[in-house]
């Protein structure tokens, strides 16, 4: 028959209960991924996604609603592409309208946005196309346009997720070209290595 020794009581317990308690994990800690689209009644499944929808914006409040404290990341399914995605950037985009809808009815919430152009663009590539190749600066001017459009509409957080280098730089720039000092960028590290990616 094998022993089990019980563990002694750790010395400066109270001090150890201290730094559990200054780390805390509640809904406010949490990033929900919500997909809105054009439309009006949509709340489609996404196949490869179990679990994840798409909504229109006029869905969007009751999926809010039941998310109470947890932040919310905004990714934007829009209705029109074309070579230089502009709807990425368009004052009136699908993410600029969902977060202008968001923040009115529910301005407590900390939402963040994603900022990349595959989405909006026709050929599907994260930036601007010059021949066959992606054009990075092109593009850097782009992903910083999209960027600040986001803000002005209300993002708390600017989350890029493209591949173009010198990114975060041309966004940082932009922000604070225009009064945006404070607007934090997450790191596409931290969002990949995230479960946005295996949902």
């Amino acid at each position: 028959m094998e022993l089990i020794k019980r563990p002694r009581r750790l010395r400066g317990s109270a001090n150890l209960r201290k730094m559990v308690r200054e780390t805390r994990m509640d809904k406010s800690s949490l990033i929900y991924p919500l997909f809105v689209m054009e439309g009006n009644g949509i709340q489609e499944e996404i196949p490869s996604m179990e679990g994840q929808y798409r909504y229109s914006l006029d869905r969007l409040p009751y999926k809010l609603e039941q998310l109470e404290k947890a932040g919310v990341m905004l990714c934007g399914i829009p209705d029109h592409k074309d070579e230089v995605g502009s709807g990425a950037y368009a004052q009136d985009g699908i993410v600029q309208k969902a977060l202008r809808e968001a923040k009115s009815r529910f301005p407590e919430m900390y939402y963040v946005t994603d900022v990349c152009m595959c989405e909006y663009t026709s050929h599907g590539h994260c930036g601007v196309l010059c021949g066959h190749d992606v054009d990075n600066d092109k593009t850097l001017e782009l992903l910083a346009k999209t960027a600040l459009s986001h803000a002005r509409a209300g993002s708390d957080m600017i989350a890029p997720s493209d591949m173009m280098d010198g990114r975060v730089r041309a966004i940082r720039e932009a922000l604070d070209a225009n009064g945006h000092y404070g607007a934090p960028i997450m790191s596409y590290a931290v969002k990949y290595a995230s479960a946005f990616y295996g949902p």
